[in-house]
């Protein structure tokens, strides 16, 4: 199931800067960024990212909020794998664990 976004990976990346309500940005909105530069990058609808999709991505507007992890090495980001980098870095970045994002963690 393909999910449906406007906008481009420059866009994305622009929504995770405009930080939500009150100063911060919820794990929801951080996922609802993600996916939207996921959907963009992968170009050709395999819901992974080769690394040239990838490159192409970061270079028009990508951040280290947007970047995946090969976890199996096998030189594409599933899905499963760009999701979970995705968790790994907001509970990273969520130093106070409260479960939003706030303009001092990003």
């Amino acid at each position: 199931m393909a999910m449906v976004v406007a906008g481009t990976p420059a866009m994305a990346q622009d929504d995770i800067l405009m930080l939500g309500n009150a100063g911060g940005m919820s794990g929801f909105e951080f996922d609802s960024a993600r996916m939207s530069f996921f959907n963009e990058a992968d170009r050709d609808g395999d819901f992974a990212l080769s690394f040239d999709e990838m490159g192409q991505a970061m270079a028009h507007g990508g951040s280290r909020l947007f970047e995946g992890t090969d976890l199996d090495g096998d030189g594409i980001i599933s899905f499963d794998e760009y999701l979970e980098h995705g968790n790994q870095l907001f509970s990273s970045l969520d130093a106070d664990g409260d479960g939003v994002l706030g303009e001092d963690e990003i």
